[in-house]
């Protein structure tokens, strides 16, 4: 029962999770449990429990323990957040070169596979293939850092990672950004490149320039 509840609960968060990022769900909106309950087809506890678990992770706060409701955006959050998250990655990739092995090396070569193929989807549809091309922008960066033997390091980059997803997810799905978009993800694509080459070469200080210049032009997309 408790396994079952579990996946209830983590699949429920999922889909309010994606629903936020993706602006489906509006910051500084009100969640109604018993409304949730019903659209999602869910208990009580499980949206409640989801909810806390969402609170946790900085995409909902708590009103006087009574509700939930959907944190704001603020640019001035998102640069602050953006700017921890380049030093953070910055200081894992320089480990994870001193630690470099074939099977690192490999990952990072698969990681950006995957990405380079969605990243022509979204030249095409940003819309349709945000959350794709967002997982699988996750997977490479991970496999960047990943050798860095380290995992505290690597959790708090996966915290500041799911701290920024919303904003980028909010600004990929939407249509008005489409012009601008577009000649930023050409940009990202470029560096994504450069970055692998550096990786592969272990060139360390060519790698986190490109990461700490590749990651806080995120903070300048627009999400409102």
């Amino acid at each position: 029962m408790e396994a079952q509840l579990g996946s209830v609960v983590g699949n429920l968060a999922n889909q309010l999770r994606r629903d936020i990022a993706l602006g489906i769900i509006k910051p500084g909106t009100k969640l109604n449990i018993e409304a949730l309950k019903k659209e999602y087809k869910v208990s009580h506890p499980s949206v409640r429990e989801a909810l806390s678990l969402l609170a946790g992770e900085k995409f909902v706060s708590s009103i006087d323990q009574k509700g939930f409701r959907v944190l704001k955006t603020s640019s001035e959050e998102l640069k602050d957040i953006t700017r921890i998250r380049a030093e953070l990655e910055c200081l894992a990739f320089e480990w994870s070169v001193n630690n470099a092995n074939i099977d690192w090396r490999a990952s990072i070569v698969a990681a950006h596979h995957a990405l380079t193929e969605v990243e022509k989807e979204m030249l095409s549809d940003h819309v349709a293939f945000a959350l794709e091309w967002d997982e699988r922008n996750r997977n490479f960066h991970y496999a960047i850092v990943g050798n860095c033997g380290s995992p505290q390091l690597l959790d708090l980059i996966a915290q500041n990672y799911a701290l920024t997803r919303r904003y980028r997810l909010m600004a990929y799905s939407n249509d008005h950004t489409a012009k601008g978009l577009k000649a930023f993800l050409k940009m990202s694509s470029q560096e994504h490149e450069n970055l692998k080459a550096a990786a592969l070469a272990g060139d360390i200080e060519v790698g986190k320039d490109i990461i700490r210049s590749h990651i806080t032009k995120g903070a300048v997309i627009d999400v409102n």
